[in-house]
């Protein structure tokens, strides 16, 4: 437990966590400035002398900064639709269903008309090409995998890549291949996962100080002055002159960084999703090796030793090793020279030489 302490200072940490965390503090503090606990707040973050002030203030933010971070897992699994409200509303999976079919209509037609070679433009073919990588990295392939929103077609839809492709199904094998994946490559599978965790974690700040922010306008209605001799539009006048409208504009303009978030953390979760799917195509011989077998010849065969491999890591069904073939033993390396051997070697060469 200890030594995943360092961990929680990492760049990892501080870029998907720890850096949201204190810009939705500060923003927080911002809004409701007229308050003396904001005041407070935004004396202690901006003071140079008061360093005690400061680390105490440092150490709370870090500490909101562990629980976000516990609650990871549940904000993906909101966000992908797994979770109420969003996995009730059926109206978003249909909406999911009419893009992937859009798309998948275009490309059949695409495809009709290669055929005809002399009424193929070269712009037909480019977006060919385009719209079947680009449905590949947004949607699943099979129905059933689809999800009700964008970011969960996307991360599904490099989470089963692995099992189409090759039989591995990537959940219960992640941590196994995770074991072979270099210090190199892991850094870099890092970097993007955090990357996705702040523009998620902004995401959910923007849209909680949205809601926070229209609440405050709403509350600041005094509806007894909305008196009947009054136009409807003139009696909202007043309003520009209050506190109100400081709440309204807060409101609309967290709920246009909310939005601007999601979307781009949906593009940062295609590039997440292709280091993914690298991975697996690189290291899944390793991990074979790891696990003492060799990998069959064929690509059948294959598919059938990662699902049972897979069926080992989700039921224990333990793999069988007569019928797979362990590696093949390499013959040990020839020892080096000893200094007696090179320099006789090298007196010998110097004798011939004369």
């Amino acid at each position: 437990m200890l030594a995943a302490l360092p961990k929680l200072a990492d760049k990892a940490f501080i870029l998907g966590f720890f850096l949201p965390t204190l810009l939705f503090v500060l923003v927080v503090a911002q809004l409701f400035y007229d308050q003396q606990w904001a005041k407070t707040l935004l004396a202690v973050a901006s003071q140079k002398d008061g360093w005690d002030s400061l680390a105490y203030f440092g150490v709370a933010v870090w500490g909101c900064s562990v629980l976000l971070m516990m609650f990871n897992l549940m904000q993906f699994q909101f966000l992908e639709g797994y979770l109420w409200p969003i996995s009730k509303l059926s109206f978003l999976r249909r909406r999911e269903d009419e893009r992937y079919q859009r798309d998948n209509d275009r490309i059949t037609q695409l495809i009709a008309r290669q055929t005809l070679a002399d009424q193929f433009t070269k712009d037909e073919a480019s977006e060919l090409v385009r719209l079947q990588w680009e449905l590949l990295r947004k949607f699943p392939p099979d129905e059933g995998d689809r999800l009700p929103t964008s970011i969960g077609n996307a991360i599904r839809a490099f989470e089963v890549y692995s099992s189409k492709v090759y039989g591995a199904d990537s959940i219960p094998l992640w941590l196994h291949l995770s074991t072979v994946i270099p210090k190199g490559y892991q850094s870099s599978l890092d970097d993007a996962r955090a990357q996705v965790n702040c523009a998620v974690n902004a995401c959910f700040f923007a849209f909680a100080i949205s809601i926070a922010a229209a609440a405050c306008f709403i509350a600041s209605f005094d509806l007894k002055s909305l008196s009947k001799t009054y136009p409807t539009f003139t009696a909202m006048l007043p309003l520009l002159h209050s506190s109100g409208f400081r709440f309204l504009s807060w409101a609309v303009g967290a709920g246009i960084v909310c939005r601007a978030a999601y979307l781009f953390s949906l593009e940062l979760v295609y590039a997440w999703g292709d280091l993914v799917k690298a991975a697996f195509d690189c290291y899944l011989p390793d991990l074979a090796k790891k696990m003492g077998f060799e990998l069959p010849e064929t690509a059948k065969e294959r598919q059938e030793f990662w699902d049972a491999v897979t069926q080992q890591a989700m039921y224990w069904d333990p793999l069988e090793p007569k019928d797979w073939k362990p590696p093949a033993k390499q013959p040990p390396p020839d020892d080096p020279p000893g200094l007696i051997d090179q320099f006789a070697k090298l007196l010998t060469s110097i004798i011939r030489d004369k």
